[in-house]
């Protein structure tokens, strides 16, 4: 049995998302399953729009989910050059091949005459395909047309009879090749078109399975044909449901769809996402929800690929995001939110040791309240910034109380003197305080809370406030007992 080789082939004309990248896990897990080569090409002959930008993202969010390549960009291989621009060398002959082999022909038709006779079909209801007017032209009828100075497209010529393929996916497939155009093959420049670079590529590449959108699932047809023409043997196709967002329309780089760099800046794991692409059609027919890279490549099967299209759920997304956070060992959830504290100016990009223990500690203190890697700013900014910003509401429904004052006032004068400032002794000194002052601990906890954090929530105050240390919280104690006092209404 031949090696198996599958390939991805985007075009940077965009940055990478969803769809896509499901697309391309799909097609790694496909040849990690079968022991084969994934391979990236890019197909960049889009000159205008291909930039240096859109394709360092891709390759960054290749790397990021784990999808490494075999064979492309930055790493070679022996099937190369892997960027679609170096090949064009390639085509020309082969497209010379099938002028000479009767496959593909000259057509001499100008777009102003092709659109009026597509606007005569239509007016007379009948679905337009191209009429063949050039197929019939001899070799001295085109060298007159050349003379004449018009320009021409190379058509493929589609042959009598029906094309059938097994797909991977959707079963069997038969298309009746009357339903097909005679394709252009190459522009009027001379530049092959998709169906035919696609096919020339996917050959001398060795590609033995093409796994894309079902959106392609129109082209295979000609790509089959063109393939048989040019005297190599297809390879096997999958094509898989499409993607629809929440708004129920096809999730694509030009509606809808965020970008798999954009999911990596707001805190996403590359495990989730990769889980939850995964899972995006496919099902190992258990009740395994949850799947490591690993674990997808040891249990990937094609044939196990829904036909029905697959619905992207943000939310589903985000609730594994933080079930995935939540799987973390504390020193790796650490290791993962440094680049996010330190974006925010609250760390080092390289935290010495007593840095990433203090981190260590507050972590696992947040313990599962992180959604994304990102809330960590939120759920522990005020652990690490000089200065807090309070909250508006918590400062108006907290701060604006004559009991505040009292009850901050009173906590500052216990923690001067503790003993030490472990979560048990602050504890009892604000068990103490509530006593003496006749209310429950959640009287005298709400305003220290907002003080020492400028907000409503926070992880245990007692675990907070010795996580913190005597220094900080005496001066945020005596810092906000002092606006308290200034906005005092009863």
């Amino acid at each position: 049995m031949s090696e198996t080789r599958v390939r991805f082939a985007p075009s940077p004309t965009g940055y990478l998302h969803m769809g896509g990248a499901r697309t391309a896990l799909f097609n790694w897990l496909l040849a990690k399953h079968s022991g084969g080569r994934f391979i990236l090409r890019i197909e960049d002959t889009d000159r205008k729009r291909s930039t240096t930008e859109f394709l360092d993202a891709i390759l960054e969010d290749h790397r990021w989910l784990g999808l490494v390549w075999d064979e492309g960009p930055k790493i070679g291989g022996a099937a190369g050059p892997y960027f679609q621009s170096e090949r064009a060398d390639t085509y020309a002959p082969l497209i010379q091949k099938l002028l000479d082999e009767g496959s593909a022909y000259r057509c001499f038709c100008s777009p102003e005459e092709l659109d009026d006779r597509r606007s005569r079909s239509s007016q007379k209801g009948h679905d337009w395909k191209y009429d063949r007017k050039c197929a019939a032209l001899s070799k001295e009828q085109s060298a007159e047309h050349d003379a004449e100075g018009r320009s021409s497209v190379v058509r493929f010529r589609i042959p009598d009879g029906k094309t059938s393929f097994d797909d991977m996916v959707l079963g069997p497939v038969e298309v009746d090749n009357q339903e097909l155009d005679d394709l252009v093959i190459a522009r009027s420049d001379g530049t092959p078109t998709y169906n035919f670079v696609v096919v020339v590529d996917d050959s001398q590449m060795g590609i033995t399975h093409v796994v894309r959108g079902s959106d392609h699932l129109s082209n295979t047809p000609k790509q089959i044909l063109i393939a048989k023409a040019l005297g190599t043997e297809p390879p096997e196709f999958g094509h898989l449901p499409l993607v629809f967002g929440p708004d129920k329309q096809v999730l694509s780089k030009r509606r809808g769809a965020v970008a798999i760099g954009e999911y990596r800046r707001r805190g996403y794991l590359p495990e989730a996402l990769v889980n939850y692409m995964a899972l995006l059609g496919w099902s190992c027919g258990g009740e395994q929800e949850f799947f490591s890279l690993d674990e997808l490549v040891a249990e990937f099967d094609i044939s196990k690929v829904s036909r029905k299209a697959a619905a992207f759920d943000p939310e589903k997304l985000a609730w594994m995001n933080a079930q995935w956070i939540k799987r973390l060992s504390v020193p790796e959830r650490t290791a993962r939110v440094v680049p996010f504290l330190a974006a925010a100016g609250l760390v080092s990009d390289t935290p010495d040791e007593k840095k990433l223990a203090e981190l260590e500690r507050i972590v696992h203190l947040i313990d599962d309240r992180l959604k994304t890697l990102a809330d960590i700013v939120e759920h522990a900014g005020f652990f690490l910034a000089a200065d807090i910003t309070f909250d508006d509401i918590a400062v108006e429904k907290v701060l604006t109380k004559r009991e505040s004052v009292n009850i901050l006032d009173g906590l500052y004068g216990l923690l001067s003197d503790a003993p030490d400032f472990e979560s048990e002794t602050i504890e009892e000194l604000t068990r103490r305080l509530a006593e003496k002052r006749g209310v429950g601990v959640g009287k005298v906890v709400r305003p220290v809370r907002v003080a020492v954090t400028g907000k409503e929530v926070s992880p245990g105050i007692f675990e907070t406030l010795s996580l913190l240390g005597r220094e900080k919280v005496l001066a945020r104690l005596k810092a906000a007992s002092e606006l308290a006092s200034t906005l005092t209404t009863e």
